[in-house]
């Protein structure tokens, strides 16, 4: 295998990994840290840079040259292999060990958008209604997984393209 494909499928199996013991330990620990801000913006952060360092890494495996087609195709196959398996974990996990887990993170999320809401001076109809809309979707379900999956595969490879234009050095022509 290639150079840049091993160091992304490397990285990609690696961020699965993490990211099941992430999902793991806080199912564990307290199943609201799904629903916290934190949570959400570290896990972001960490997936992002699990695709960066596998690009950088398949740079410097590449005698530190790299078009940005290949930065690009590093960060992505990470990206997607890690949240496939990611993805697969959380679909057994709250689908199939514990289906119940995923109607106390859907209370917390419908607690936590009502309450964002109300600071925001929406009017209790609308809450109410929006709350009803939210209670009859089950975004922890497979199909509420997979659709999870792409919107998080779209978003990451916005940031792979502008990853690989920042990680990308094209070697310099000889005159």
């Amino acid at each position: 295998m290639e150079p840049l494909r091993k160091n992304s499928v490397n990285y990609g199996v690696l961020l699965g990994v993490f990211m099941i013991l992430a999902t793991a330990i806080i199912y564990a620990v307290d199943l609201d840290l799904f629903t916290n801000a934190v949570y959400g913006v570290v896990n972001f952060i960490i997936i992002a840079a699990f695709g960066v360092l596998s690009a950088i890494k398949s740079k410097k495996s590449l005698g530190g040259f790299m078009t940005f087609k290949q930065a690009f195709t590093a960060f992505f196959i990470t990206i997607l292999i890690g949240l496939t398996i990611s993805t697969l974990f959380s679909i057994l996990l709250f689908n199939f060990i514990d289906p119940d887990a995923k109607a106390v993170i859907m209370e917390n999320v419908i607690k936590s958008t009502a309450e964002m809401m109300e600071k925001f001076g929406t009017p209790a109809s609308e809450i109410e209604k929006i709350a009803e809309e939210m209670e009859k979707t089950d975004s922890f379900g497979p199909m509420g997984q997979l659709q999870g999956f792409v919107m998080n595969l779209i978003i990451y490879s916005i940031v792979g393209l502008i990853a690989a234009l920042i990680v990308k050095r094209n070697r310099p022509e000889s005159l």
